[in-house]
């Protein structure tokens, strides 16, 4: 038995390594020492101290994986459940109020105690409408009470914060019109920035550190503008205006892939997200421009000629350059002292004419060697306008909606 033993070398190996695995947690060393014992009759030295070392390697290996992998197994996490502070509801109806949801709460058994007006924050627009979602300061994990109202209502915990991050998006969403007019101001033209990817629970606070950190800019928090998507949810672009023009082309230069944390809060647990930055989006504001576009895709914005060109002229240099505009109209832009316009074409095409123009200028940009942080040209659009009148709003219908709406980011 000793001889066929010694014959198969890495058979008993194997068994004494699986068998140190099985009893690791319970004797380990007493264990390895016994296999030892008990084959060094039968097996010459140089398998001994093999063992011995497959042994020690397999009792380090449990030992590390004996640890917590994950910060979902440590013992310092707090579940989400223990640490609520409230919980949100979307999707709620818009022509409900805060008694509506006061009194499904109270039919599924959740009292909110006598001040539950002071307990209910339902986001509203700047009019006064109900965006439809919600937040009931209540520190009980209670996900039944979702079926107390419609199907489509959703139901999220919260902790404090996400609380906090929630209450500042209302304020913002009521204060959108006044930034954006405020952004769109002529000093601010070629100082806005545009930043994608940004996680949906950041708020103004997290991207101005963000800023200080990585680029050394120092950006006041009523200076950085969240845009919002449909239903009131933040989007992930944002609008940040930077002190100059120099700190906002570093900013654009340093903001390109940059990685941080999903959730400020918790830092690197919830892994990472990308920030891109750009020029993407900018914002003119004049009484002779709020009735110009009148809702027509055929228009196209162009930027950086000379300061003293005239409407006649710029005409003529667009059609040598084989542009066709049927119409034009002057800015002047005062930031950096140039004449920017707006070139209509025709409405025949839809707006298979105006993307045309764009593509055309666009290898006119790379032709004659504009920095790609310059604008150059742009596709203007009318701010979103919600009247009271309205019960359904433009921006919020798909129907007209075309490629060259949005900005495309590459």
């Amino acid at each position: 038995a000793c001889r066929a033993m010694a014959q198969q070398l890495q058979r008993p190996c194997r068994l004494a390594t699986w068998a140190a695995r099985r009893h690791v947690r319970s004797s380990m060393p007493a264990f390895a020492s016994s296999v030892q014992t008990a084959c060094r009759s039968c097996l010459p030295l140089s398998s001994i101290h093999d063992l011995q070392r497959r042994c020690c390697v397999s009792e380090t290996s449990l030992l590390v994986s004996a640890r917590p992998s994950s910060f979902r197994e440590s013992q310092e996490q707090v579940a989400l459940t223990e640490r609520q502070e409230a919980f949100l509801l979307e999707r709620l109806p818009r022509s409900w109020s805060e008694a509506e949801i006061h009194s499904c709460l109270q039919s599924c058994g959740v009292d909110l105690g006598d001040d539950w007006q002071e307990r209910i924050l339902l986001m509203r627009s700047r009019l006064g409408v109900s965006i439809g979602r919600a937040l009931v300061a209540f520190p009980a994990h209670v996900p039944h009470a979702k079926q107390a109202f419609p199907t489509a209502t959703t139901y999220r915990p919260m902790d404090r914060t996400d609380v906090e991050a929630f209450v500042e998006q209302c304020e913002r969403f009521v204060n959108l019109s006044e930034d954006l007019r405020r952004i769109a101001r002529p000093d601010c033209f070629l100082r806005v920035i545009t930043i994608t990817e940004v996680p949906s629970n950041y708020g103004r606070k997290d991207i101005v550190h963000i800023i200080k950190e990585r680029c050394g800019v120092t950006v006041d928090p009523k200076d950085v503008v969240f845009r919002f998507k449909r239903w009131g949810r933040q989007s992930e672009t944002c609008y940040v205006v930077c002190p100059s023009d120099q700190e906002a082309n570093h900013c654009v230069a340093q903001i390109q892939e940059l990685a941080v944390p999903k959730r400020a809060a918790h830092g690197s647990l919830f892994g990472a997200a990308f920030l891109w930055s750009s020029r993407a989006t900018l914002f003119a504001s004049h009484p002779d421009l709020d009735f110009l576009l009148h809702d027509c895709k055929t228009w196209v914005f162009t930027t950086g000629w000379q300061e003293d060109m005239t409407v006649d002229e710029f005409l003529q240099v667009m059609n040598q350059l084989q542009f066709y505009p049927v119409h034009a109209v002057r800015y002047h832009i005062s930031a950096d002292n140039s004449s920017s316009f707006f070139m209509k074409f025709e409405e025949m095409e839809g707006w298979a004419g105006a993307k045309r123009a764009m593509t055309r200028l666009r290898k006119l940009k790379w032709r004659w060697r504009i920095k790609q942080s310059t604008p150059f040209f742009a596709y203007p659009r009318r701010v979103d306008v919600h009247r009271a009148c309205e019960d359904r709003y433009e921006d919020e219908m798909s129907e007209g909606d075309s490629d060259i709406d949005e900005p495309i980011h590459y």
